[in-house]
């Protein structure tokens, strides 16, 4: 006769070996010992204010859980248990706690990035960066001079971020080449050392030549306008509606000459169609546009 089996409503042993492995800087790590259980699922981790009331706060399923944004000047008690793919939830482990003080200042802020636009949003600078992995980080200051390596200092703070973004629109003036630094500031006040710095300039948008906008125009296509100062390099983009439809682009980097021309080498165009162009300038990578032109339109009048 076979035998049946009932489900599981065995719990895990209670983890063992909890301590505080790092408390300082509004974080605290805990480690323990993994427990042995074949069907162990996850751990589940609770915290408190005190010793006696506890609220679940996350779930681990490797042995070490880091808890962050804490206040400097409190002490948290924390205990664990252990969940089985059944549900069952072991009895709680040892109570450990923690004052995680403020001890150090925020790691360096790394990976500023500064793109410059000029476009139909008007003038201003997206700055990104990586999060600082410090657990306390309350804002980044971000400082802008007119020249590089320069330091930062209040005379030259122009902003406040929450976030590892900021779009900076402060008196901004095409032409004008821009540089950045962040400084990351924890709960304590505490500041960084400045990030590396990034710089980027607004340039001017395109002046169109030809095809002259509203045009009639044969097969054999010439592209014509004017070089734009400090752009590394332009987009032309040819599409059949002047909010889309892509077919063609072309990208032509920086040219000594004042008028850049630019053969059209895309599909076939058809007699009577009507198309849009216009043409974008990049300062650094050509996947980010800088300035952009009006859109013209011609119609193709092969006879």
């Amino acid at each position: 006769m076979e035998e049946v089996t009932g489900p599981d409503t065995t719990p895990p042993s209670p983890p063992q070996g909890l301590y505080v492995y790092f408390a300082g800087d509004g974080m605290v790590i805990l480690v323990w010992q993994n427990n042995k259980e074949s069907d162990l699922s996850f751990y589940k981790i609770y915290r408190g204010t005190d010793s006696v009331s506890f609220s679940f706060i996350g779930q681990a399923t490797e042995n070490i859980f880091t808890d962050k944004g804490l206040d400097y000047d409190t002490t948290y008690y924390y205990y664990i248990t252990a969940v089985d793919n059944s549900g069952n939830e072991s009895k709680p482990s040892a109570i450990v706690s923690a004052k995680p003080v403020n001890l150090y200042p925020p790691d360096q802020p790394f990976g500023l990035t500064v793109d410059a636009h000029n476009d139909p949003d008007g003038i201003y600078f997206n700055l990104k960066w990586y999060k600082n992995p410090d657990g306390d980080i309350k804002l980044y200051k971000i400082f802008r001079a007119n020249k590089s390596n320069f330091i930062p200092s209040d005379s030259n703070l122009i902003g406040t971020s929450k976030l590892n973004f900021f779009r900076d629109t402060i008196n901004l003036l095409i032409g004008r080449r821009y540089y950045y630094k962040i400084v990351a500031v924890d709960k304590g006040n505490l500041e960084s050392k400045p990030s590396f710095e990034d710089d980027d300039i607004a340039l001017k948008t395109p002046q169109l030549l030809k095809p002259d906008d509203n045009s009639m125009i044969g097969y054999d296509l010439t592209f014509k306008f004017k070089k734009v100062d400090n752009a590394s390099g332009y987009i032309i983009f040819l599409s059949t509606s002047k909010y889309g439809n892509e077919i063609w682009k072309k990208i032509i980097y920086q040219s000594p000459n004042d008028t850049i021309s630019v053969n059209y080498t895309g599909p076939s165009l058809y007699n009577g169609g009507r198309y849009f162009w216009k043409v974008a300038t990049f300062s650094k990578d050509e996947n980010i546009i800088n300035s952009i032109s009006e859109t013209r339109s011609f119609t193709i009048n092969a006879r």
